[in-house]
């Protein structure tokens, strides 16, 4: 009797597909953050805000980036599909100092200290931000402290 529960919970577990998050997933808030900033104007001109986001999922994931404007006039709403150890740089406009090939181009125009609102198809994304001249290719930024929502569970940040 025991090996026909055996055998049963054996082809239980072949069928069984294996689960992970994915693009398919609903969108989950994983960060907020104030002091978004934009100058306006053409790009590699004035000053721009950037976002830099890791999936570590383990599969490919769908990050959102929200931007709106101090009195909450939606600038931006753009999404963009990362690979498992891949990072995404999304610039409200393009600078001269990321040049790297996974950026994501919000093009909000001027934005007067707003909001970002990031959310991923998983919750392993961890994410940074800074304010940038957008004219410089050295590092001259400030660091833009955001607030982890849904953390991801056994960590602390």
């Amino acid at each position: 009797m025991k090996a026909i529960h055996w055998i049963i919970a054996a082809a239980a577990f072949a069928c069984a597909e294996p689960v992970q998050a994915g693009i398919n997933d609903p969108e989950v808030l994983i960060y907020r953050g104030a002091g978004v900033l934009d100058t306006g104007g053409a790009a590699f001109t004035g000053d721009a805000t950037a976002f830099h986001c890791t999936n570590f999922s383990g599969t490919l994931e769908n990050i959102r980036f929200v931007i709106r404007n101090a009195d909450g006039t939606l600038m931006a709403n753009s999404a963009f599909l990362v690979a498992h150890l891949s990072t995404i740089t999304a610039l409200t406009k393009d600078t001269s100092i990321f040049t790297v090939s996974f950026k994501l181009l919000l093009n909000t125009g001027s934005v007067g200290i707003g909001t970002v609102a990031i959310a991923a198809t998983s919750l392993n994304v961890t994410c940074t931000a800074m304010l940038v001249q957008a004219n410089i290719t050295t590092p001259a930024g400030i660091k833009l402290h955001m607030t982890r929502f849904n953390p991801i569970a056994g960590t602390q940040e």
